[in-house]
């Protein structure tokens, strides 16, 4: 488990805060527990994990039960305060009697004379909110309801029996990596509550909270129930979806009196994809009055899967998706599985999910069939430079089983959707053609000759055949993913993403508008280092060159 800050509001932690928006005071250094430190009979320091407005977290070694576990401790500026103490303990104290599998579970309370802490999972991961920097703002809507789901399922959880979190928020929500998908996590029920009728509730413990406070919070705290949870997960769904809070005042009084006064923008005036179901539930859960929002988490969770149901369909199980696909436009489709992989220079590990990948590039003859079955033909300016070296809408003899250049990535696009497939991720085409050792070219390490690709040609040499260096092979049997030609992926271009971006299934969607898309795989007039599995490089989507094709994933 591990403490995470709003970060918009970096080191709170540090800060006290008034209302009146003046400048904000700096408190204290907390004291920091050293490797080693023995707390109570079974608890030993291993290092510290984060820091926050309430506690420090830190690495534990649990002796008795031979485990890893959190610590949370009370920072010591709190310490004196015994209504503070006292409902420490009280809050934790209850967290121990729980188990839920999308709530921290809390094992035990620690006191010594100078410390008070919680003991809990250790949950390896992110936080939602880390999640939301990574993704650039905007979660894709494949991904938010296995989130939002099991964070429903917990706090619902909490309302039936009668405990209200009372501080939702992104920080508060961690998510742990699974083979299915994330698991999130959430944490912190009661802390909002601990510090409940102190001077400390305004203090910077307290300044990422306001983006997410409800109005009833700001007005008659004294007076709120579980909806107001519910508030504060609608504008964690809207932040989601839209990449910032529905307000977004420096000033916490002016924020504070967002939520009381002020109606929220449409989701959709922020994102123009959004699904109107899905708008409709994150204003219903912003509504000012308490009896205007939806009841109860269970409800927020059925309607939430409803305007949801079109982008997360039910994924088959990888036991029955075939090694290959052979599809009726003339290709073969080879399964990657799922699992991680290391991706980008640097190495990072990314997990994806299993899918199917062209075992070759498209080919002049599969795009013909493609052409004759839809007259397809770009316009304007996008049809000067198409399919530039064919004569009168022929392929050139002997280019048939050459692969297709001279198509943009609006027209890779339309190819896909026609096949019924799609383009494949940047993450996607780096794992298909790197596999899970890290090689640096789809071979091996072996730098590249005759055998493996077809590279470092003179201008007048061109293309060769698809398929015609079977030994530059992938270790899932994908070919001609070194030299050649330069392949569009799905992705636009964007170097902070590719080399920080989500851990899990990541992708950067190219607007069909224009954007830079990326290509990967090197091409025929290029040298060895353009080969390398890692490299990388980007086009306008409406540019059609030479030495740039294509192949579809599923």
């Amino acid at each position: 488990m591990a403490e995470r800050d709003d970060p918009r509001s970096a080191k709170t932690f540090e800060m006290t805060g008034s209302l009146d928006g003046q400048t904000p005071s700096r408190t204290p250094p907390s004291r920091h527990l050293p490797a080693g430190t023995r707390l109570g009979h079974n608890y030993e320091i291993i290092s510290l994990i984060g820091e926050g407005g309430m506690g420090i977290v830190y690495r534990a070694w649990d002796v008795e039960m031979q485990r890893q576990v959190a610590i949370k401790t009370l920072h010591s500026n709190l310490m004196g305060d015994a209504g503070i103490q006292r409902r420490f303990l009280r809050e934790g104290g209850l967290m121990t009697r729980w188990n839920h599998k999308n709530i921290a579970t809390v094992y035990d309370i620690v006191r010594t004379d100078d410390v008070i802490a919680i003991v809990m999972e250790l949950i390896e991961g992110t936080s939602l909110d880390r999640n939301l920097v990574a993704w650039g703002g905007r979660i894709p809507y494949a991904e938010l309801e296995g989130i939002f789901g099991g964070v429903l399922d917990a706090i619902g959880h909490a309302h039936q029996r009668g405990i209200v979190h009372r501080d939702v928020k992104p920080g508060n929500i961690l998510l742990r990596a699974d083979p299915e998908g994330w698991t999130p996590k959430v944490i912190d029920f009661g802390i909002a509550k601990v510090l409940e009728g102190t001077t400390y509730t305004m203090t910077g413990a307290l300044m990422g909270t306001c983006r997410y406070m409800s109005p009833e919070q700001a007005r008659q705290p004294e007076i709120l129930d579980h909806r107001a949870d519910i508030y504060s997960l609608g504008v964690t769904l809207f932040e989601a979806v839209c990449g910032q809070c529905p307000f977004e005042m420096e000033n916490q009084f002016s924020l504070m009196m967002a939520h009381v006064m002020e109606p929220p923008p449409a989701p959709s005036s922020l994102r123009d994809d959004v699904p109107p179901a899905l708008e409709t539930l994150i204003l219903d859960c912003l509504a000012k009055s308490p009896d205007d929002r939806p009841q109860s988490c269970t409800v927020v969770h059925r309607r939430l899967s409803a305007a949801l149901a079109a982008h997360t369909p039910t994924k088959r199980a990888e036991a029955a998706s075939p090694a290959r696909i052979a599809h009726a436009h003339g290709g073969v489709l080879l399964r990657v599985p799922r699992g991680a992989f290391q991706m980008g220079p640097r190495r990072r590990s990314v997990w994806l999910d299993a899918f199917h990948i062209d075992q070759r590039p498209v080919t002049n003859r599969q795009f013909k069939r493609f052409m004759e079955a839809t007259g397809y033909r770009p316009a304007g300016q996008a049809a000067r430079r198409f399919l530039a070296h064919w004569r009168g809408g022929e392929i050139p003899a002997g280019l048939d089983d050459h692969p297709v250049v001279y198509v943009s990535w609006l027209d890779a696009a339309a190819y896909s959707s026609w096949a019924g497939l799609r383009l494949p991720t940047e993450a996607e085409w780096e794992k298909a053609a790197r596999g899970t050792d890290g090689r640096r070219y789809p071979w091996g390490r072996t730098n590249p000759g005759t055998r493996h690709a077809h590279f470092n040609r003179s201008p007048q040499v061109g293309t060769a055949p698809v398929g015609r260096y079977p030994d530059g092979a992938s270790p899932y049997g994908v070919e001609d993913m070194a030299g050649n030609i330069y392949e569009w992926c799905a992705d636009a271009d964007d170097a902070r993403f590719y080399e920080q971006g989500p851990a899990r299934n990541p992708q950067n969607p190219c607007d069909a508008q224009g954007c830079n898309a990326v290509v990967r795989g090197g091409a025929w007039m290029f040298d060895a280092p353009a080969l390398r599995t890692w490299a990388r490089s980007s086009f306008p989507s409406s540019y059609q060159l030479n030495m740039v094709g294509f192949r579809c994933a599923l």
